[in-house]
């Protein structure tokens, strides 16, 4: 199996729910956080393959589109910057194949990986409901938040559609955290009763004047390219240039880089006793 890792997750997730840890004059709290996250999944998931995606920068392919997008969200803080090339190293260590594109989203990454991998089972592990839409054949989701595996189930309660079909509810409702439009007004019980009458976003275009008199509809008609727009910004890059090998996980020299943090604690753990070279 190959794991793909949304590592932009585990960084923040592990910034902020992490007190404050020193070592020497560094910050190394988010490091910490995340070298424990890997601990307990490389343990979850033995013997088997990750692909750590990592985000390149905040200008990517769909800033150009929209400069808006993402722009409601603040700067990394100077504390975590710093800390983003040890976590980079740290995936090295724990032997994950490292993937960064200039230019694109670690979404773009994973995405792009799992149409390339046809002939494997493929594991994304993330808490993000944009990959939601890359749920199904050989593809699993697993949500290290809930510990537990996203199921078909679980995206029709969250979107109302199946996962095939998130991408285009996702393009008429929006995403405020991501500062994607959307249509006005139009929330996710909406764009799923829409998506579901008419099959698609383009199927929604090609019929909207069949949309009975509201004031509801009314926007949706003259707001439709706002979805179309939306639409070419949650929509996961699948064609990235990317040069993929195949081998299973080992650790190169984990358990020096752990202490040279003095992160004995995690040295200790099981999971990464089985690690050992």
């Amino acid at each position: 199996m190959i794991n793909l890792l949304d590592v932009s997750g585990f960084i923040y997730r592990s910034f902020f729910a992490m007190p404050r840890l020193a070592h020497g004059d560094r910050e190394v709290a988010a490091l910490y956080g995340f070298c424990a996250a890997m601990t307990r999944i490389t343990a979850m998931f033995p013997n088997s393959m990750f692909i750590a995606a990592l985000d390149s920068g905040r200008k990517t392919f769909r800033s150009e589109i929209y400069p808006e997008y993402k722009a409601n969200r603040k700067s990394m803080p100077d504390e975590l910057v710093a800390q983003i090339p040890l976590i980079k190293e740290a995936c090295g260590r724990f032997g994950f194949l490292c993937i960064e594109k200039p230019g694109f989203e670690a979404y773009d990454i994973i995405a792009t990986c799992v149409r390339k991998i046809e002939d494997r089972k493929v594991n994304i592990i993330s808490s993000d409901k944009d990959l939601m839409q890359l749920l199904g054949g050989n593809v699993s989701i697993y949500d290290p938040m809930k510990h537990k595996y996203v199921t078909p189930d679980d995206v029709m309660e969250k979107f109302g559609v199946s996962p095939e079909k998130v991408l285009d509810v996702l393009a008429l409702m929006g995403d405020t955290s991501d500062n994607v439009p959307g249509i006005p007004g139009v929330g996710v019980k909406t764009a799923a009763e829409l998506i579901n009458k008419f099959g698609s976003l383009d199927g929604l275009v090609a019929n909207i004047e069949s949309l009975p008199k509201s004031h509801k509809n009314t926007r949706i008609k003259t707001e439709i390219d706002k979805a179309i727009l939306s639409r070419k910004l949650v929509q996961l890059r699948d064609d990235l240039d990317l040069e993929l090998s195949y081998a299973v996980s080992k650790p190169k020299d984990l358990e020096s880089f752990l202490l040279r943090f003095d992160f004995k604690s995690l040295v200790k753990k099981n999971s990464i006793a089985l690690l050992k070279e």
